[in-house]
């Protein structure tokens, strides 16, 4: 059976975006410590897009919280394709943890490519 409670699915998708948030914190972390050693050698449209990365992580940490907010919100009486809501996804690792709990393979794209793996 492909369909899943719709909590579940918001569950797993918080989750993702709660652990996307934590590396945007690390590389915030980062440039936050390469914009303080090299400023004097950055132009200020460098130095404000590198800012940018804190939008990115404060935005991430607001989907995760929407996501999980809507998943407490939801009956879990309604349900959704597990295998439909990830077509499209072409990040193979992504799209297995995304369904997971279907009982079905899901299908990737052959052109797909990951750099790295977190399987």
């Amino acid at each position: 059976m492909s369909h899943l409670p719709l909590p579940v699915l918001l569950s797993q998708l918080s989750h993702e975006l709660g652990a996307l948030q934590l590396m945007a914190a690390d590389m915030e972390a980062t440039v936050d410590d390469m914009i303080e050693r090299h400023a004097g050698v950055l132009d200020a449209r460098s130095i404000q897009n590198l800012q940018l990365l804190d939008i990115l992580n404060q935005t991430l940490l607001a989907l995760a919280q929407y996501a999980a907010n809507t998943a407490a919100l939801c009956s879990p009486e309604w349900k959704a394709d597990g295998v439909a809501t990830v077509h499209g996804i072409t990040l193979a690792s992504l799209a297995h943890r995304l369904s997971r709990g279907t009982g079905q393979a899901v299908k990737v794209e052959a052109e797909s490519y990951e750099l790295f793996s977190d399987a």
